[in-house]
């Protein structure tokens, strides 16, 4: 089933950071019930439950499109959310570790260089951890760099593999930013999630990017 959230929720998890790039996993409970469930965030506004049917109903969003998803989506309001890191996560479903490499929120903070760009990969057109009104990334969002997004492309590799992407349908867009040097980021690699290998690179930026960061929006 999905469900929908007001917009004062959406604008909430919207300040929460992700478990990985395109999607958060939540704790929550429902309004009136003390207990604690799991359910699948795509873009701050659609949540699915984890039950072991998400990937067809991601796939019916990408086909069908999240905007009319949304129109026949149930209203929920859930309390005392959590999101889980992306280790959380895969401990909670037991997926193996890349044990020669380490997660990027698992590594050190270093200073963006001011020339470097980087990639967000989505299948929504309107991704909402992209500002574009401040052209910013929003804190707390994953990126790849714009050499691993390049070689996935030269090397015909599935993005969504790659970067263990929770849905199983075709990455559309792809946003390009380039942080100024007072950005800040950390550098790793994506660890199994989702059913999907992993092994691409992944930057986190907990404070996200200063405003006119965001350079380009292109097809994948």
């Amino acid at each position: 089933m999905y469900f929908k959230l007001s917009a004062q929720q959406e604008n909430e998890l919207l300040n929460k950071p992700e478990t990985g790039m395109g999607y958060q996993v939540i704790e929550a409970n429902r309004e009136g019930s003390y207990k604690r469930e799991k359910f699948l965030v795509l873009n701050s506004e659609i949540i699915i439950e984890l039950n072991g049917f998400e990937s067809d109903y991601i796939r019916k969003i990408i086909r069908e499109g999240i905007s009319l998803i949304k129109m026949s989506a149930v209203p929920i309001l859930l309390r005392s959310i959590s999101v889980l890191t992306e280790t959380q996560f895969r401990n909670m479903v037991n997926e193996r570790k890349n044990d020669s490499e380490k997660g990027a929120t698992e590594n050190s903070v270093e200073n963006a260089n001011g020339t470097e760009i980087f990639v967000r990969l989505s299948a929504f057109d309107d991704d909402k951890r992209i500002d574009k009104s401040q052209k910013r990334l929003r804190p707390g969002s994953y990126t790849t760099t714009k050499d691993d997004y390049c070689k996935c492309k030269e090397i015909k590799d599935d993005p969504i593999e790659r970067y263990a992407l929770p849905n199983n349908e075709q990455i559309k867009y792809a946003f390009h930013i380039q942080p100024v040097k007072s950005d800040t980021l950390q550098r790793g690699t994506v660890q199994p999630a989702n059913g999907k290998r992993g092994g691409g690179k992944e930057v986190y930026f907990d404070k996200g990017t200063s405003t006119g960061t965001f350079i380009l929006q292109t097809a994948y």
